[in-house]
């Protein structure tokens, strides 16, 4: 598992890229063609359909969403990076004796 401060660092650039696309979609969409396009000619020359560039949007606000409850997430747990400890049991243990049918009052 990732430590706490590399958590909330990922979850903040999250809810960063969210606010950037939900603010300026066109702007977001365009950075992702050219980059993902890099190698191609004319990539720069394309342009998102409106119905894209609303999915952009509508992306972006769910991440900001996601950023967000992950940051308070982090910060509810205390943000130590300490995991709670899971007793899984060993085997000197004894294991349960099988005592029959149970009867259950529903």
């Amino acid at each position: 598992m990732l430590p706490a401060p590399l958590r909330k660092a990922g979850y903040a650039v999250v809810a960063a890229y969210g606010l950037f696309a939900t603010l300026a979609p066109r702007l977001a969409s365009s950075l992702g063609v050219r980059t993902g396009l890099l190698g191609f000619e004319n990539a720069d020359e394309l342009e998102a359909e409106d119905w894209y560039v609303r999915a952009v949007r509508a992306s972006g606000v769910g991440m900001v969403a996601a950023g967000g409850v992950g940051l308070l997430l982090e910060d509810r747990a205390g943000g130590d990076g300490d995991e709670p400890a899971v007793d899984a049991g060993t085997e000197d243990e004894p294991k349960a004796a099988d005592d029959g049918p149970v009867d259950i009052d529903v």
